[in-house]
């Protein structure tokens, strides 16, 4: 389910994923079994499994988030930020 105003960008993946309204997906972004609350934003090239992500919160590029993540809301994350594999 995509939330109105919702922007995913180019090539992004979306499986299972609750986007609430005014969430960005950027380009290459894969987003499964995951709630992204209201204005979230989420970094190109990010992954995120099986979590929830806070309203406002801003999930750098190349993030992986995985396992039952929870970011609370408002909070950010740099670039590369959280990884778990070694490929940057």
């Amino acid at each position: 389910m995509v939330g109105r105003g919702a922007e995913i960008g180019a090539g992004a993946r979306l499986d299972g994923a609750v986007i609430f309204d005014g969430a960005r997906v950027e380009a290459g972004a894969v987003i499964e079994r995951t709630i992204v609350g209201f204005g979230v934003r989420v970094g190109p090239r990010a992954l995120i499994r099986d979590g929830v992500i806070g309203d406002g919160a801003d999930i750098g590029a190349r993030c992986e988030l995985l396992r039952g993540a929870r970011v609370w809301p408002g909070v950010r994350i740099p670039d590369g930020g959280i990884r778990f594999s070694t490929d940057v």
